[in-house]
Protein backbone atom coordinates (compact mmCIF):
# COMPACT_ATOMS: atom_id res chain seq x y z
CA UNK A 1 0.00 0.00 0.00
CA UNK A 2 1.57 3.40 -1.11
CA UNK A 3 1.81 6.38 1.23
CA UNK A 4 -0.64 9.05 0.91
CA UNK A 5 -0.14 12.56 0.36
CA UNK A 6 -0.81 13.53 4.32
CA UNK A 7 1.57 11.07 5.37
CA UNK A 8 4.04 12.55 3.40
CA UNK A 9 3.43 15.62 4.31
CA UNK A 10 3.40 15.60 8.14
CA UNK A 11 3.90 11.44 9.15
CA UNK A 12 2.63 9.17 11.09
CA UNK A 13 -1.22 10.11 13.05
CA UNK A 14 -0.29 7.00 15.50
CA UNK A 15 0.31 7.98 18.85
CA UNK A 16 1.86 4.98 19.59
CA UNK A 17 4.39 5.58 22.91
CA UNK A 18 2.68 8.44 23.91
CA UNK A 19 -1.17 7.76 24.36
CA UNK A 20 -3.48 10.54 23.69
CA UNK A 21 -1.14 12.52 21.39
CA UNK A 22 -1.94 14.44 18.29
CA UNK A 23 0.99 15.97 15.94
CA UNK A 24 1.53 19.79 15.47
CA UNK A 25 1.57 19.87 12.04
CA UNK A 26 4.08 20.69 9.60
CA UNK A 27 6.78 19.81 12.57
CA UNK A 28 8.18 17.07 14.53
CA UNK A 29 6.17 17.71 17.53
CA UNK A 30 3.61 15.90 19.32
CA UNK A 31 1.45 17.56 21.74
CA UNK A 32 -1.10 15.80 24.25
CA UNK A 33 -3.19 17.55 26.61
CA UNK A 34 -4.63 15.69 29.85
CA UNK A 35 -6.09 16.40 33.17
CA UNK A 36 -9.04 15.75 35.29
CA UNK A 37 -11.91 17.15 37.25
CA UNK A 38 -12.67 16.36 40.44
CA UNK A 39 -15.22 16.80 43.23
CA UNK A 40 -14.78 16.19 46.86
CA UNK A 41 -17.82 15.92 49.27
CA UNK A 42 -16.30 16.41 52.85
CA UNK A 43 -17.34 16.11 56.32
CA UNK A 44 -14.95 16.91 59.48
CA UNK A 45 -15.91 15.49 62.58
CA UNK A 46 -13.59 17.62 64.71
CA UNK A 47 -12.55 20.78 63.18
CA UNK A 48 -9.54 20.03 61.42
CA UNK A 49 -7.86 23.68 60.22
CA UNK A 50 -7.99 23.16 56.70
CA UNK A 51 -11.56 22.61 54.93
CA UNK A 52 -9.78 20.98 51.51
CA UNK A 53 -7.23 18.20 52.40
CA UNK A 54 -6.34 16.15 55.78
CA UNK A 55 -3.38 18.46 57.26
CA UNK A 56 -2.53 16.27 60.41
CA UNK A 57 -0.98 19.58 61.50
CA UNK A 58 -3.90 20.80 61.55
CA UNK A 59 -5.82 19.33 63.80
CA UNK A 60 -7.05 20.91 67.00
CA UNK A 61 -5.54 20.08 70.49
CA UNK A 62 -7.24 20.82 73.54
CA UNK A 63 -5.46 23.30 75.38
CA UNK A 64 -2.97 24.65 72.79
CA UNK A 65 -3.53 27.37 70.26
CA UNK A 66 -4.82 26.49 66.77
CA UNK A 67 -7.99 25.41 65.24
CA UNK A 68 -11.52 25.18 67.56
CA UNK A 69 -12.95 21.68 67.78
CA UNK A 70 -16.52 21.39 65.76
CA UNK A 71 -17.43 19.86 62.97
CA UNK A 72 -18.25 21.18 59.39
CA UNK A 73 -18.86 20.15 55.74
CA UNK A 74 -17.15 21.17 52.78
CA UNK A 75 -17.55 20.97 48.82
CA UNK A 76 -14.91 21.89 46.07
CA UNK A 77 -13.26 21.07 42.98
CA UNK A 78 -10.14 23.00 43.44
CA UNK A 79 -7.85 19.06 43.15
CA UNK A 80 -9.00 19.08 39.48
CA UNK A 81 -5.79 19.85 36.94
CA UNK A 82 -4.71 20.47 33.42
CA UNK A 83 -1.29 19.09 31.54
CA UNK A 84 0.40 19.69 28.63
CA UNK A 85 3.23 17.58 27.15
CA UNK A 86 5.47 17.93 23.88
CA UNK A 87 7.71 15.65 22.63
CA UNK A 88 10.13 15.79 19.27
CA UNK A 89 10.19 12.77 17.34
CA UNK A 90 12.65 13.88 15.25
CA UNK A 91 15.70 11.61 13.70
CA UNK A 92 18.88 11.45 15.70
CA UNK A 93 17.05 12.74 18.74
CA UNK A 94 17.20 11.47 22.35
CA UNK A 95 14.13 10.64 23.96
CA UNK A 96 12.84 14.37 25.17
CA UNK A 97 9.25 16.04 26.25
CA UNK A 98 8.46 19.08 27.95
CA UNK A 99 5.66 18.73 30.69
CA UNK A 100 3.54 21.53 32.47
CA UNK A 101 1.09 20.23 35.19
CA UNK A 102 -0.93 22.85 37.01
CA UNK A 103 -4.21 23.01 39.68
CA UNK A 104 -6.20 25.21 41.44
CA UNK A 105 -5.28 24.35 45.01
CA UNK A 106 -4.02 28.37 45.89
CA UNK A 107 -5.40 29.97 48.75
CA UNK A 108 -8.13 31.69 47.46
CA UNK A 109 -8.92 29.37 44.64
CA UNK A 110 -8.61 31.74 42.14
CA UNK A 111 -5.26 31.38 39.75
CA UNK A 112 -3.91 27.77 38.47
CA UNK A 113 -1.06 26.90 40.54
CA UNK A 114 2.21 25.47 39.02
CA UNK A 115 3.14 21.77 39.84
CA UNK A 116 5.51 20.83 37.60
CA UNK A 117 7.25 22.38 34.80
CA UNK A 118 10.34 20.58 33.36
CA UNK A 119 11.96 19.36 30.31
CA UNK A 120 13.69 15.89 29.78
CA UNK A 121 16.12 15.51 27.38
CA UNK A 122 17.32 11.72 27.40
CA UNK A 123 19.24 11.60 30.80
CA UNK A 124 18.91 14.74 31.91
CA UNK A 125 15.76 16.46 33.76
CA UNK A 126 15.43 20.11 34.27
CA UNK A 127 12.49 21.88 35.87
CA UNK A 128 10.63 21.80 39.19
CA UNK A 129 9.09 18.05 39.59
CA UNK A 130 9.23 15.04 42.44
CA UNK A 131 12.53 15.69 44.16
CA UNK A 132 14.88 12.45 43.69
CA UNK A 133 14.35 11.19 46.75
CA UNK A 134 10.14 11.28 46.73
CA UNK A 135 9.24 7.67 46.48
CA UNK A 136 6.33 7.59 44.84
CA UNK A 137 5.83 3.72 43.92
CA UNK A 138 4.84 3.71 47.65
CA UNK A 139 1.48 5.29 47.63
CA UNK A 140 -1.95 3.94 47.39
CA UNK A 141 -4.71 6.05 45.81
CA UNK A 142 -6.13 7.76 48.39
CA UNK A 143 -9.24 10.43 47.33
CA UNK A 144 -8.00 12.40 50.15
CA UNK A 145 -5.28 15.47 48.38
CA UNK A 146 -3.12 15.33 51.23
CA UNK A 147 -0.36 12.97 50.79
CA UNK A 148 1.95 14.95 53.53
CA UNK A 149 1.65 12.26 56.12
CA UNK A 150 3.32 9.76 54.09
CA UNK A 151 6.32 11.51 52.05
CA UNK A 152 9.47 12.25 52.61
CA UNK A 153 10.16 14.54 49.41
CA UNK A 154 7.93 16.98 47.52
CA UNK A 155 8.08 19.25 44.39
CA UNK A 156 11.19 21.60 43.68
CA UNK A 157 13.46 23.24 41.23
CA UNK A 158 16.15 21.02 40.54
CA UNK A 159 18.92 19.27 37.86
CA UNK A 160 18.98 15.73 37.78
CA UNK A 161 20.64 12.79 36.15
CA UNK A 162 19.00 9.61 35.65
CA UNK A 163 20.93 6.58 34.66
CA UNK A 164 19.79 2.90 33.62
CA UNK A 165 22.21 0.28 34.47
CA UNK A 166 20.65 -2.60 32.87
CA UNK A 167 17.11 -3.68 32.73
CA UNK A 168 16.85 -4.03 36.76
CA UNK A 169 19.41 -1.28 38.11
CA UNK A 170 19.21 2.18 37.67
CA UNK A 171 20.71 5.17 39.84
CA UNK A 172 19.99 9.12 39.62
CA UNK A 173 21.81 12.22 41.08
CA UNK A 174 20.54 16.13 41.29
CA UNK A 175 21.30 19.20 42.78
CA UNK A 176 17.97 20.35 44.12
CA UNK A 177 16.26 23.77 45.56
CA UNK A 178 15.09 23.33 49.00
CA UNK A 179 14.13 25.56 52.09
CA UNK A 180 17.59 26.64 53.26
CA UNK A 181 15.93 29.29 55.40
CA UNK A 182 13.96 26.91 57.74
CA UNK A 183 16.21 28.42 60.88
CA UNK A 184 13.70 29.00 64.34
CA UNK A 185 15.16 32.48 65.48
CA UNK A 186 13.56 32.65 69.02
CA UNK A 187 15.71 35.19 70.53
CA UNK A 188 15.67 37.84 67.64
CA UNK A 189 19.03 37.63 66.75
CA UNK A 190 20.61 39.75 63.87
CA UNK A 191 21.06 37.75 60.66
CA UNK A 192 20.08 35.62 57.87
CA UNK A 193 19.65 31.64 57.60
CA UNK A 194 20.92 30.86 53.91
CA UNK A 195 22.82 28.09 52.35
CA UNK A 196 25.89 28.70 50.17
CA UNK A 197 25.37 25.73 47.66
CA UNK A 198 21.90 23.87 46.82
CA UNK A 199 20.93 20.09 47.94
CA UNK A 200 22.49 17.47 46.81
CA UNK A 201 20.65 14.07 46.37
CA UNK A 202 21.78 10.46 45.21
CA UNK A 203 19.45 7.37 44.62
CA UNK A 204 19.36 3.69 43.47
CA UNK A 205 16.70 1.91 42.04
CA UNK A 206 15.97 -1.66 41.62
CA UNK A 207 12.99 -2.72 39.93
CA UNK A 208 12.26 -6.81 39.03
CA UNK A 209 8.90 -8.58 38.30
CA UNK A 210 7.16 -8.18 41.25
CA UNK A 211 8.23 -4.81 42.91
CA UNK A 212 10.61 -1.90 42.90
CA UNK A 213 12.60 -0.71 45.44
CA UNK A 214 14.63 2.69 45.84
CA UNK A 215 17.02 3.83 48.73
CA UNK A 216 18.74 7.38 48.39
CA UNK A 217 20.64 10.26 50.53
CA UNK A 218 20.93 13.72 50.43
CA UNK A 219 23.36 16.14 51.79
CA UNK A 220 22.97 20.26 52.46
CA UNK A 221 24.62 22.73 54.58
CA UNK A 222 22.28 24.87 56.80
CA UNK A 223 23.87 28.01 57.69
CA UNK A 224 23.42 30.94 59.71
CA UNK A 225 25.42 34.33 58.71
CA UNK A 226 25.23 36.72 62.04
CA UNK A 227 25.06 40.31 61.63
CA UNK A 228 25.64 43.28 64.44
CA UNK A 229 28.10 41.21 66.84
CA UNK A 230 26.47 37.74 66.26
CA UNK A 231 28.16 34.74 65.29
CA UNK A 232 27.76 32.49 62.00
CA UNK A 233 27.77 28.09 62.22
CA UNK A 234 27.45 26.40 59.53
CA UNK A 235 26.68 22.50 59.30
CA UNK A 236 26.25 20.04 56.75
CA UNK A 237 22.68 18.39 57.54
CA UNK A 238 21.74 14.82 56.18
CA UNK A 239 18.87 12.57 55.25
CA UNK A 240 18.30 8.72 54.02
CA UNK A 241 15.17 7.08 52.55
CA UNK A 242 13.97 3.92 51.60
CA UNK A 243 10.52 2.21 49.98
CA UNK A 244 8.82 0.92 47.28
CA UNK A 245 5.81 -1.61 45.88
CA UNK A 246 5.90 -5.35 46.33
CA UNK A 247 3.42 -6.89 43.99
CA UNK A 248 1.11 -9.44 46.19
CA UNK A 249 0.19 -11.21 42.95
CA UNK A 250 0.96 -12.65 39.79
CA UNK A 251 -0.56 -10.19 37.47
CA UNK A 252 0.42 -7.29 39.14
CA UNK A 253 -2.86 -6.19 40.81
CA UNK A 254 -2.22 -6.25 44.13
CA UNK A 255 0.61 -4.52 45.99
CA UNK A 256 2.15 -3.32 49.54
CA UNK A 257 4.02 -0.18 49.49
CA UNK A 258 6.50 1.30 52.19
CA UNK A 259 8.47 3.70 52.72
CA UNK A 260 10.34 5.25 55.52
CA UNK A 261 12.89 8.20 56.36
CA UNK A 262 15.32 9.45 58.78
CA UNK A 263 16.82 12.80 58.50
CA UNK A 264 19.43 15.31 60.77
CA UNK A 265 18.73 19.04 59.63
CA UNK A 266 16.56 18.02 56.75
CA UNK A 267 13.09 17.86 58.37
CA UNK A 268 11.21 20.25 55.83
CA UNK A 269 11.40 17.70 53.32
CA UNK A 270 8.84 15.60 55.79
CA UNK A 271 6.01 17.02 54.32
CA UNK A 272 3.40 16.49 57.31
CA UNK A 273 6.61 17.80 59.82
CA UNK A 274 7.07 20.97 57.66
CA UNK A 275 3.15 21.81 56.86
CA UNK A 276 3.32 22.13 61.06
CA UNK A 277 5.71 24.63 60.87
CA UNK A 278 9.02 22.54 61.71
CA UNK A 279 12.10 23.65 61.10
CA UNK A 280 16.17 21.89 59.85
CA UNK A 281 17.37 23.89 63.24
CA UNK A 282 17.01 25.70 66.24
CA UNK A 283 19.22 28.91 66.44
CA UNK A 284 20.79 29.53 70.38
CA UNK A 285 21.86 33.08 72.05
CA UNK A 286 25.34 32.61 70.90
CA UNK A 287 24.71 32.52 67.06
CA UNK A 288 25.11 28.85 66.58
CA UNK A 289 22.20 26.53 66.44
CA UNK A 290 21.29 23.02 67.13
CA UNK A 291 19.95 20.75 63.83
CA UNK A 292 16.61 18.49 64.81
CA UNK A 293 16.20 15.21 63.95
CA UNK A 294 13.06 13.60 61.92
CA UNK A 295 11.59 10.35 61.23
CA UNK A 296 8.98 9.18 59.22
CA UNK A 297 7.50 5.52 57.78
CA UNK A 298 4.85 4.59 55.86
CA UNK A 299 2.67 1.21 54.86
CA UNK A 300 -0.13 0.87 52.50
CA UNK A 301 -2.25 -1.88 50.45
CA UNK A 302 -4.11 -1.49 47.11
CA UNK A 303 -6.59 -4.59 46.29
CA UNK A 304 -8.55 -5.11 43.16
CA UNK A 305 -11.70 -6.73 43.93
CA UNK A 306 -12.79 -6.51 39.87
CA UNK A 307 -11.85 -4.14 37.27
CA UNK A 308 -14.13 -1.46 38.51
CA UNK A 309 -13.90 -1.98 42.31
CA UNK A 310 -11.10 -1.41 44.36
CA UNK A 311 -9.51 -0.51 47.67
CA UNK A 312 -6.86 1.01 49.52
CA UNK A 313 -5.71 1.12 52.97
CA UNK A 314 -2.69 3.76 54.25
CA UNK A 315 -1.01 4.52 57.68
CA UNK A 316 1.73 6.74 58.58
CA UNK A 317 3.64 8.78 61.13
CA UNK A 318 6.34 11.79 60.93
CA UNK A 319 8.05 12.97 64.18
CA UNK A 320 10.90 15.35 65.31
CA UNK A 321 12.30 16.24 68.30
CA UNK A 322 11.35 20.47 69.35
CA UNK A 323 12.99 22.15 72.13
CA UNK A 324 10.00 21.74 74.89
CA UNK A 325 11.21 24.85 76.80
CA UNK A 326 11.07 27.45 74.49
CA UNK A 327 7.98 25.84 72.14
CA UNK A 328 5.82 23.85 73.99
CA UNK A 329 3.03 23.58 71.36
CA UNK A 330 5.50 23.17 68.81
CA UNK A 331 4.48 20.08 66.87
CA UNK A 332 6.47 17.04 67.40
CA UNK A 333 4.44 14.68 65.11
CA UNK A 334 1.52 13.50 63.38
CA UNK A 335 0.39 10.56 61.62
CA UNK A 336 -3.04 9.36 59.70
CA UNK A 337 -4.68 6.29 58.51
CA UNK A 338 -6.93 6.04 55.83
CA UNK A 339 -9.34 3.32 53.73
CA UNK A 340 -11.16 3.64 51.06
CA UNK A 341 -13.80 1.95 48.35
CA UNK A 342 -13.89 2.94 44.99
CA UNK A 343 -16.15 2.19 41.77
CA UNK A 344 -14.34 2.80 38.52
CA UNK A 345 -17.77 3.30 36.55
CA UNK A 346 -15.56 3.12 33.36
CA UNK A 347 -11.79 3.92 32.77
CA UNK A 348 -12.31 7.46 32.71
CA UNK A 349 -15.07 8.14 35.56
CA UNK A 350 -15.12 7.00 38.76
CA UNK A 351 -16.52 7.63 42.40
CA UNK A 352 -15.61 6.46 45.89
CA UNK A 353 -15.57 7.24 49.57
CA UNK A 354 -12.76 7.36 51.74
CA UNK A 355 -12.73 7.59 55.76
CA UNK A 356 -9.60 8.98 57.78
CA UNK A 357 -8.25 9.67 61.12
CA UNK A 358 -5.44 11.51 62.46
CA UNK A 359 -3.70 12.74 65.19
CA UNK A 360 -1.46 15.50 66.53
CA UNK A 361 1.19 15.57 69.05
CA UNK A 362 3.02 18.28 70.58
CA UNK A 363 6.37 19.11 72.46
CA UNK A 364 4.36 19.47 75.95
CA UNK A 365 2.83 15.94 75.37
CA UNK A 366 -0.81 17.28 74.43
CA UNK A 367 -2.50 16.05 71.36
CA UNK A 368 -5.22 15.81 69.67
CA UNK A 369 -7.40 13.51 67.13
CA UNK A 370 -9.64 14.11 64.36
CA UNK A 371 -11.65 11.95 61.96
CA UNK A 372 -13.15 12.57 58.34
CA UNK A 373 -15.02 11.02 55.69
CA UNK A 374 -14.88 12.50 52.46
CA UNK A 375 -16.76 11.41 49.32
CA UNK A 376 -15.13 11.66 45.74
CA UNK A 377 -16.09 11.92 41.78
CA UNK A 378 -13.24 12.24 39.46
CA UNK A 379 -13.43 12.28 35.46
CA UNK A 380 -10.34 12.17 33.83
CA UNK A 381 -9.30 13.29 29.82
Amino acid sequence: MGVSEREELYGSFSDNGFAKSVPMFGSDWRLSFGGYVKLDVLHDFDGTGDKYQFITPTIPVEGAPGPEEGSYTTIHARESRFNFEVRNAREGLPFNKAFLEMDFFDEDNTVARLRHAYVQWGNLVAGQTWTTLTIQQQLPFLLDFAYGDALYGGRNAQLRWEQKIDDNWSWAAAIEDWADDAVSNPYDLSGVARSEWPLFALRGNYAWARGTISLGTSLAQVRWDGTDGVGDDSEISWGVVGGGRLYLDSENKHYLGIAGSYSHGTIVNTINLAEGGAVNALLRPDGTFDLLKSWNAHIALHYEFSRQWSTNWSAAYGGTNPDETLFPDAIAGSGAGHANLIWNIAPEFLVGIEYMIGQRENANDLDGTAQRIQFSTMYSF
